[in-house]
């Protein structure tokens, strides 16, 4: 388990900003007593370990749904209604696809060769300028070089990448042979 001051961050991180979210949720099943159900998963939270949770809001809800089924399967009438919501309710996934993180990191390996390819002087400025977020000014400063020049290889450099990102896409194009219905046979 977690230490109390490392929960408590972990806690006011994750849980409270979404907390009106899980909320809004939980009103929309009927019998259910919001306020019990939100103590409870705190409950529930505060004893589990945290530190193994990689989806913090999704755990909520999933805490939150367990309690509603355990409720409604105490109860004596259950709405139809609201145990299939309950069933069929998907939780939206905060986590991006295995797919779009090894497009986003392909997208990174790219992009960081642009930056290397690039002449040194106009590479620093744009690191400064887009990478480390330096104002013009500062960047000028730190460079010896007027805000002006900054100005100008930040140019070159945007423009130096767009030519490497257009080659790229111009070389990614699938070409389209003959058309529709152009397709020759052979005929034996």
């Amino acid at each position: 388990m977690l230490g109390d001051q490392h929960y408590s961050y972990w806690f006011a991180k994750h849980i409270l900003p979404n907390e009106h979210v899980v909320r809004t949720w939980l009103g929309r099943f009927p019998q259910i007593e919001v306020d019990d159900i939100i103590q409870e998963a705190y409950v529930i939270m505060a004893e589990a370990e945290l530190d193994n949770i990689s989806n913090p809001i999704a755990y909520f809800y999933t805490v939150c749904r367990n309690l509603i089924l355990k409720h409604y399967k105490k109860a004596r009438i259950v709405e139809i209604v609201a145990l299939a919501d309950v069933q069929n309710d998907l939780l939206a996934d905060h986590m991006p696809s295995l797919e779009a993180v090894a497009d986003a990191r392909a997208e990174l390996r790219f992009l960081n060769s642009v930056i290397q390819r690039l002449p040194e002087r106009c590479r620093n400025v744009f690191i400064d300028r887009k990478i480390n977020g330096f104002t013009q000014k500062d960047c000028a400063k730190n460079r010896g070089i007027s805000e002006n020049s900054v100005e100008k290889q930040l140019a070159r450099a945007l423009l130096s990448i767009s030519k490497f990102y257009a080659q790229r896409d111009k070389s990614q194009a699938i070409p389209i042979k003959g058309g529709v219905g152009n397709d020759k046979k052979s005929h034996s």
